[in-house]
């Protein structure tokens, strides 16, 4: 059974440019944010007032993220349940971002540098969310 039988797929070029560029750009930003995240976790910390803990958490698991979304980009045809997981994920990565900066220092003893971090994550799974469920549309 050839790999696009088993998930569905979404268009060919050039209806799927704009998804395509999106769950890219999203695996590659994802990806250097895994990266940072498993290596430089100990020196995040203090910087950003975020968890070791949680640094390794967001790092291991943007690290199959990112994987998943460059997967889905590079197949001939789109992965589409794997871009609408995409859409999804962002939404509730975002909310989670908003939810982080709303509790303040009840959840996380943010620096100014960490809320900063924390807002221009939040900002940019809604811009890579709202991309690709734009290039899902397009593409049909």
């Amino acid at each position: 059974m050839e790999e696009t039988d088993r998930f569905s797929t979404v268009g060919s070029a050039p209806n799927d440019t704009l998804l395509r560029f999106s769950l890219k750009l999203d695996g590659v930003v994802s990806g250097g944010v895994a990266a940072l995240s498993l290596l430089g976790a100990r020196t995040l910390d203090p910087l950003l007032g975020l968890p070791v803990w949680l640094h390794w958490a967001q790092g291991a698991f943007l690290a199959v993220y990112a994987a998943g979304l460059w997967y889905a980009a590079t197949r001939p045809a789109v992965i589409r349940s794997i871009a609408v997981a995409a859409v999804v994920l962002n939404v509730v990565w975002a909310v989670g971002c908003a939810a982080i900066l709303a509790a303040g220092a009840s959840w996380f003893p943010l620096t100014l540098l960490g809320g900063g971090y924390v807002g221009f994550i939040g900002v940019a799974v809604v811009v890579f969310g709202s991309m690709q469920y734009a290039g899902l549309r397009r593409a049909g």
